[in-house]
């Protein structure tokens, strides 16, 4: 799976995705610290503080697990923003990928890949929830703009990974075409915070063990 959760730029200047080794992994497999980068994501740069208040949690319990993240690349200090007493953090540029399948077969992640992987479904729901009690608020013209889609196909494995990648390149292209406009000052002042949920995967049983040539799985008569 991936976020386009924006990390770190490389030294060649070209932003790369970044894949989440154990230790990163590790750090993220903390509910609290899951729902700060969500905040970060979702308002943007803000202190301690001022999450804390979002959360619940005391500044000081904040700052120690944002620091946790900064340490592993997930979130950075916005050295622009604020001072040395009140410290600003943002999410790092560049988007994370969670091998998480793999992840998931081995002993010294598995746990804390599937915490990972749950509280990404769960935020997925919520955001969905809200967006279905919330949709009246913002007038036809937004909800006529939006879309919940639910496509069943029929596909080889070739077509399915076919799909992925043009799916996958419309969002880059979308991505590109935004580039650092927030960072720029050149971002209008209307735009709003938009999530896309892309899954593309096989539903039904599996096919037979040895291969394409063996008997397919049968369902109900």
């Amino acid at each position: 799976m991936t976020d386009d959760t924006p990390t770190a730029e490389t030294a060649d200047g070209v932003l790369h995705q970044r894949v989440l080794d154990p230790p990163a992994l590790k750090a993220l497999a903390h509910p609290l610290r899951f729902q700060l980068v969500e905040l970060l994501v979702e308002h943007g740069p803000s202190t301690a503080s001022g999450l804390g208040r979002l959360v619940g949690e005391s500044s000081g319990s904040t700052s120690y697990h944002l620091r946790q993240l900064a340490e592993h690349g997930l979130i950075e200090e916005a050295e622009d923003l604020g001072s040395r007493r009140d410290r600003y953090w943002r999410v790092a540029r560049g988007g994370w990928t969670l091998e998480g399948f793999d992840l998931l077969e081995r002993d010294d992640t598995r746990d804390d890949a599937q915490m990972v992987l749950d509280e990404v479904l769960r935020a997925r729901m919520q955001r969905l929830r809200r967006w279905h009690r919330d949709a009246g608020a913002w007038g036809d013209e937004w909800v006529h703009s939006t879309i919940e889609m639910t496509s069943r196909l029929r596909l080889t494995r070739d077509e399915l990974e076919e799909l992925r990648d043009d799916l996958v390149a419309v969002i880059d292209r979308w991505r590109d075409r935004l580039g650092s406009r927030r960072d720029d000052g050149t971002e209008p002042a209307d735009v709003v915070p938009v999530t896309v949920h892309l899954d593309t995967f096989p539903t039904g049983d599996p096919p037979a063990a040895g291969g394409p040539d063996a008997e397919p799985v049968q369902g109900p008569a």
